[in-house]
């Protein structure tokens, strides 16, 4: 490198994986600056807090395998973390049915024209060779009656492309995020099927989550950053970037020329390149409004999340707080967040109060409401650049992204929104935590 080793590290994006790898570097004493343009951390990782309530950017939760991961989110939250058995529900044919199909009989509660058709598939599956898109991958995994009758119209009401032109990274990435237990064989119709058969065995799935919502989380950790001397800049954007003899020499932001040893971009490839004077890539994302409902007493619901896959049901997924921390709602009263996808450009993204009404029919299509009368308020939440859209072919042009950004030697594109990534925040953190031994090695520091 050309900068000096002792230049700080400068991180843009306070979202899960900025915050941790901040946190994990200067804790080493790796002088670090992070850099948010919102007021406030987290990403989709925030929470939002009115009149009593608490809700999140659509579900959130902790779960891993990785034993360095879990260890990290339990010290962080500290005895503000709790343990929650999980209990999410697809809406299928006017029924809910909890997701992944539970053993015990659950796939045989299928309307019986339904149940025919599965059982052809079985009989009959013919399995693609070279699977390229998501309608390959389904059909490969679960046959065509599933595909047609859940998993079309869900994949394009929620991408706004149709399986067809989808990647088939969304199918295998997003059956794993959704399915997120690997104890559950669900990776074939066969293994659904017998499933099915076998009784229920085996504790259930928990998840840890924070007792005040998961913005709690980049909260601690954003306090243990600066705590550890760490330079936290909310509301500010990067200026400008200068470079020459292959690597970032300069970063002008809040009025400061910083030279960074190392410059690490946790925010939207489209920003980076606009800053280095390179084209916009033809990569793009998904958006949210999340309409976060204040609801009075009434039936209560079990679920955590349940997904929405009729293609005339405006949402895509609904999620409830209160079963995610009884603290998310005021004693006496409910609150449901509905998520829209779409895209920034799009009406819905701008004027959500328009299409309220809408929304309120569709809950009400799916028995998730009684009466409008139920609604006490509703506020409204956008959250930019939520999902990576992997439209069929995109990783030739995630390839030449990465070309076009290798000359800069001392520039690493990481967490979901650089690596152009559809995880999960335990993946923020485990990529994080790889990369903090990566940078300390870099800087000729130690790991342990």
């Amino acid at each position: 490198m050309s900068n000096k080793d002792s230049g700080p590290v400068v991180i843009v994006g306070a979202g899960v994986s900025g915050l941790t790898l901040a946190f994990l570097l200067q804790s080493r004493g790796i002088h670090c600056i992070l850099v948010e343009k919102d007021e406030r951390v987290g990403g989709l990782a925030r929470s939002f807090k009115y009149d009593g309530y608490t809700f999140d950017i659509g579900p959130h939760r902790f779960h891993t395998t990785v034993a360095e991961v879990d260890s990290f989110v339990r010290s962080t939250l500290g005895t503000e973390g709790i343990e929650i058995p999980r209990n999410s529900q697809v809406q299928f044919m006017g029924h809910r049915y909890s997701w992944p199909l539970r053993p015990g009989l659950m796939l045989f509660r299928f309307p019986p024209s339904v149940l025919f058709s599965i059982g052809i598939d079985l009989l009959t599956l013919y399995k693609k060779p070279h699977p390229v898109s998501f309608r390959d991958y389904i059909e490969n995994m679960y046959g065509k009656t599933l595909y047609r009758r859940f998993f079309e119209g869900y994949s394009s009401k929620f991408l706004g492309i149709t399986p067809e032109l989808t990647d088939i990274d969304w199918a295998t990435t997003g059956i794993d995020r959704a399915i997120i237990d690997n104890r559950l064989n669900m990776h074939s119709l066969w293994q659904v099927a017998l499933g099915s058969l076998r009784p229920s065995k085996g504790p259930p799935t928990l998840f840890v989550y924070p007792r005040e919502g998961c913005g709690q989380f980049t909260d601690l950790l954003a306090e243990g950053f600066v705590r550890a001397g760490g330079e936290l800049l909310t509301g500010t954007e990067i200026e400008g970037i200068d470079s020459g003899g292959g690597n970032i020499r300069a970063v002008h932001v809040a009025g400061r020329t910083i030279s960074p040893s190392l410059l690490i971009w946790t925010g939207t490839i489209h920003a980076a390149n606009r800053l280095l004077s390179i084209a916009p890539p033809s990569l793009r994302y998904l958006s949210l409004v999340c309409y976060n409902l204040m609801l009075t007493e009434g039936e209560h619901f079990d679920f955590q999340w349940c997904y929405h896959g009729a293609p005339e049901v405006f949402f895509s997924r609904t999620s409830i707080p209160a079963n995610f921390s009884r603290q998310a709602t005021p004693e006496g009263q409910r609150s449901l967040c509905v998520e829209v996808s779409c895209r920034e450009e799009d009406e819905v993204y701008n004027a959500p109060e328009r299409f309220l009404d809408r929304v309120l029919t569709d809950l009400k299509r799916e028995r998730l409401l009684k009466t409008d009368s139920e609604l006490v308020a509703v506020r409204y939440e956008r959250a930019p650049w939520a999902y990576p859209v992997y439209k069929l072919g995109y990783r030739k042009d995630l390839d030449a992204l990465n070309a076009q950004h290798a000359p800069f030697g001392n520039l690493i594109m990481a967490g979901r929104l650089g690596k152009f990534w559809y995880n999960n925040m335990d993946h923020c953190i485990e990529a994080s935590q790889k990369l903090a031994g990566e940078v300390l090695e870099r800087l000729g520091r130690t790991a342990s």
